[in-house]
């Protein structure tokens, strides 16, 4: 890692235009209709979770809460508590609002990008990332493993690619290639491919989320100059992406005065490739 690289004015300028892009929005998966109840439970609250503990895993639930209403709620999910009973503390998408949802009360889990319903073996594969490691499961290492390796890169791509809260197939194919590549480059264990696609098709990581990942990405120079072909070829392909080639030449701009302030380094040509 580079002295002060990722830091100052440079670093601010290529933040601030993935802060441009605003917030994933957090859309209901296709061929769902949200609803809520006529009253929220009282004991549901916010709070309670850290902002480095967040890992922008996203899905809609048909949940039945204490005073026997059901609903159905897109949520954000921030944290998870283990203590009985188990409960997710997320984003409402129906309340704008964070609450608590007791995890025995979720009636079924539908995938963001599609509307499945999941398996309760898929739950708690996608919860994997917030699950104490006391003693988890082989494969939920190996998959937490490959989360936390290609994390910061995939955040920021999904932030270009879900400009209007929906992963389309051409981004996606993207998306999974930098994933593998990314992963053989830092030598982290690849999961099966369907954990892999179920992990990225329930995402949608809200903005403070993204932007600490671009922070941690531009304090390796290594890591943000893999990624940033991937990010050039997301954009393109996006068609929900406003004027694409000035967001690029801005993002190029960035970029190369952050090179050109990284103290002791000559930086690698950057193309911007199709």
């Amino acid at each position: 890692m580079l002295e002060g690289f990722g830091s100052g004015v440079a670093m601010r300028g290529i933040v601030r235009w993935f802060e441009k892009r605003g917030e994933i929005p957090l859309a209901p998966p296709p061929g769902v209709r949200e609803y809520g109840s006529l009253t929220d439970d009282p004991d549901r609250f916010g709070g309670g979770y850290s902002i480095a503990g967040i890992r922008g895993v996203s899905f809609a639930i048909e949940y039945l809460d204490s005073k026997g209403w059901t609903s159905i709620r897109t949520i954000r999910c921030l944290g998870i508590d283990t203590r009985h009973p188990a409960s997710l503390t997320a984003y409402c998408h129906v309340r704008d609002k964070v609450s608590k949802f007791r995890v025995d009360r979720i009636i079924s889990i539908m995938e963001l990008r599609t509307g499945r319903i999941v398996t309760s073996d898929e739950h708690v594969t996608l919860l994997a990332p917030y699950l104490p490691h006391e003693e988890p499961e082989p494969y939920l290492c190996d998959l937490v493993d490959f989360q936390n390796a290609t994390r910061d890169g995939l955040f920021a791509l999904l932030h270009l690619a879900m400009i209007k809260g929906r992963l389309h197939d051409e981004s996606r194919d993207i998306v999974l290639d930098y994933l593998a590549a990314e992963a053989e480059a830092v030598s982290a264990p690849l999961p099966p491919s369907e954990l892999i696609e179920l992990w990225i098709d329930n995402l949608a990581p809200q903005l403070d989320a993204v932007v600490t990942s671009v922070k941690k990405l531009l304090e390796d120079k290594d890591r943000f100059i893999r990624l940033l072909p991937y990010l050039l070829r997301v954009v393109r392909s996006n068609e929900d992406f406003p004027r694409p080639e000035d967001a690029l030449r801005d993002l190029i701009d960035e970029v190369r005065t952050h090179f050109r302030n990284a103290p002791n380094d000559t930086p690698k040509p950057i193309h911007a490739t199709r």
